[in-house]
């Protein structure tokens, strides 16, 4: 949604993706607050999601876009590299 309001609008976008900083403290919550958790409920369903929005924001993005990847995950990295080649 915000990729394609970018392109709308034409402003640059800035995206900071977070995969599972706070899935304890969210999970939680809802427990507390008596709602759905909005974290996926195994590591393999959280990086499919990490991973398929990081292939939405490179395929939009524009030969003259900056793209910043700073992540421990080396999975990560190299499915960035491979789609910015």
């Amino acid at each position: 949604m915000e990729v394609k309001a970018s392109k709308v609008l034409n402003y640059n976008l800035g995206v900071k993706l977070i995969r599972g900083a706070y899935m304890n403290e969210e999970r939680e919550l809802a427990d507390k607050h008596k709602y759905e958790s909005p974290v996926w409920d195994t590591i393999e369903d959280t990086h499919s999601c990490y991973n398929k929005n990081v292939e939405h924001i490179i395929s939009n993005m524009k030969l003259d876009d900056m793209l910043f990847v700073a992540s421990h995950n080396v999975d990560t990295v190299a499915l960035a590299t491979k789609l910015t080649d």
